[in-house]
């Protein structure tokens, strides 16, 4: 696209559209990644919610399982049954515990362990146990009062289990007399729960590398697993299809070591639906404020840009001379002011322009008048010397007779240049004849001769005598003696003047050259203007502009050749017949 040929309304509509284009989406940008990042910020205050829900539900669930084994180290059946002393002490224990554990959905279980090692009975539920208890056993030996709690894996499955010792007197007194060992397995029930609780945060339980329970699919937790292990302080972990704002935290045991890690998830899908809507939005009202701020800017720039309309139409008419034609001028901003000056220029000029014009024909008439007095002061020459020769002396017949053809000559030519006057000024044409064009240079040789020959400047002349025009004798005769006087002019010391012709079809190209300086260089162009002259004493060159005219009205031409050497050369094209433009002129 080629910006220069636009039009102003079209730059300024497309420079404005761009503008508000990238501004919008700009704006739209900031808006998106600030709601973005509002939106992790969100997921991860959300998250850390769910970490502290997370302990506390934990909590809480431990403390029931610390204190209902704490409570069931208290009761006298619980001695009896780890002494072998009363049987049915462990049915009222187990019933006990299936009561208090009854919202486990089935992952509690208890195993009641003498101070022998041996396991006198337990309650493994589904999906819980069996649990060896000789690791357990083996690592509480050295702190065997104090109750401890952590998470232990075993048989490929997580517990977390309370160990609680049993004593036949007061707590601390003496060694104890068995172990109570309660827990709950870490399976994908308990992790659903967890999620329900925290209001659907994602959990994963992860030990030595292996995965013991998720609320998401094998993949997605394979994944963000991966990831994580890779990139542990990651804000954005992403699972292959879903991103997640992650915390974790240790899983410690009951030595107070890490046994696994746990992982906790805030899903990303929320956010970016509500993320995906406000885009939605934003385009289309995005899109409408295009809309509408294009056809605003529309309707602006045309409102700018049509005063500046109207001033480049102004500007047309001034460049074609109506000086007349004004701008309307409807506000008072920049472009009412530059309307109100252009249309105080346009007064200026037209007041200047009718100035000039009248000092311009003033000069014209001061011009005119020089170059009539500059023509006619050679033929009034001859008749007042002719007169004067006839007045003073007694001359021969043969001497009044050429007297009287001089003063004749001269008459005639005073006539001939009253009529050009006449024509330039009304463009009045003449008859038009056939003859002979050597004929007619030589009448016009006749009045320039005896300045010729003052000067000692040939003039050789090499036409054809059968060689006819069809002119206005007297204007072409003219046109000659203007040519023949220019070349006297200029060779005051001697020369030459050589005029030939040849036919070209339906004219005769006659040629004027002379062996003066030849033309200026500075005029050649501006040759035939009106008062064009150059190292003339007298004249202010309205001859060749006559000259021309006068071929022109013929149907033919005039022109300066190029200079070959020194001299000036002047080509005449007339024509041989009666042209149509002369027809057509009559």
């Amino acid at each position: 696209m080629n910006l220069r040929r636009l039009s102003l309304l079209w730059k300024i509509w497309l420079s404005t559209s761009v503008a508000l284009t990238i501004l919008f989406a700009a704006i739209g940008y900031l808006v998106q990644r600030g709601v973005q990042e509002t939106a992790t910020a969100s997921l991860q205050e959300e998250v850390h919610a769910s970490l502290k829900a997370y302990e506390a539900l934990w909590e809480s669930k431990v403390e029931l399982f610390e204190s209902l084994a704490a409570f069931m180290s208290g009761m006298p059946e619980a001695l009896q049954a780890l002494e072998g002393r009363h049987r049915d002490g462990t049915q009222v224990l187990l019933e006990s515990w299936v009561r208090a554990t009854r919202e486990m959905r089935g992952t509690g279980f208890v195993l009641l362990i003498n101070r022998k090692g041996f396991v006198l009975t337990g309650l493994p539920q589904a999906g819980a146990a069996p649990v060896d208890t000789a690791p357990i056993l083996q690592r509480i030996a050295a702190t065997p009062n104090e109750q401890r709690t952590g998470f232990f894996v075993q048989n490929s499955i997580l517990h977390h289990i309370v160990v609680t010792p049993f004593y036949s007197g007061p707590p601390g007194s003496g060694d104890p007399a068995g172990t109570a060992i309660a827990g709950f397995a870490v399976n994908g029930d308990v992790a659903r729960d967890l999620k329900e609780s925290t209001g659907s945060s994602d959990f994963i339980f992860v030990s030595r590398g292996q995965i013991f329970a998720s609320t998401l699919s094998d993949n997605a937790t394979g994944n963000v697993v991966r990831n994580l292990t890779l990139n542990p302080r990651a804000r954005v972990v992403s699972d292959g299809a879903n991103e997640y704002v992650p915390i974790d935290r240790d899983l410690i045991d009951f030595d107070g070591k890490p046994a696994g890690r746990l992982y906790i998830l805030r899903s990303f899908q929320g956010a970016r639906e509500t993320l995906n809507h406000l885009r939605r939005r934003m385009f289309f009202i995005w899109f409408g404020a295009i809309i509408v701020g294009l056809l605003l800017t529309y309707v602006a720039a045309e409102r700018i840009v049509q005063p500046v309309k109207d001033l480049d139409t102004a500007a047309g008419e001034v460049a074609m001379q109506n000086y007349d034609y004004r701008v309307s001028v409807d506000s008072d901003d920049e472009l009412g002011r530059l309307a109100s000056t252009f249309n105080k220029m346009c007064e200026s000029l037209q007041a200047a322009r009718s100035e000039l014009i009248r000092r311009e024909r003033i000069a014209t008439i001061g011009r005119l008048a020089s170059s009539i007095v500059h023509d006619l002061r050679n033929p009034l020459a001859a008749i007042y010397g002719g007169s004067e020769m006839l007045v003073d002396t007694q001359p021969t017949p043969d001497q009044t007779r050429r007297i009287a053809e001089n003063i004749y000559r001269a008459s005639r030519r005073i006539q001939e240049l009253l009529d050009d006057l006449v024509r330039v000024t009304r463009g009045k044409t003449s008859i038009e004849e056939n003859c002979s064009l050597r004929h007619l240079v030589r009448e016009a040789l006749l009045s320039m001769e005896p300045i010729a020959h003052a000067q000692s400047v040939r003039i050789d002349v090499n036409i054809d005598p059968d060689l006819e025009v069809h002119v206005d004798r007297p204007r072409i005769e003219g046109v000659f003696v203007n040519l023949l006087q220019n070349a006297l002019d200029v060779m005051p010391n001697g020369g030459a003047v050589r005029i030939s012709a040849e036919v070209e079809g339906s004219y005769a190209m006659v040629e004027v050259a002379d062996t003066g300086p030849g033309i200026a260089d500075e005029i050649r162009s501006q040759l035939f203007q009106p008062f064009v002259s150059h190292g003339k004493k007298n004249g202010l060159g309205l001859g060749l502009a006559l000259a021309r005219q006068t071929l022109l009205d013929h149907g033919g031409d005039l022109w300066a050749a190029p200079g070959e050497g020194e001299g000036a050369r002047f080509i005449l094209r007339i024509p041989r017949h009666k042209s149509t433009e002369t027809q057509s002129n009559h």
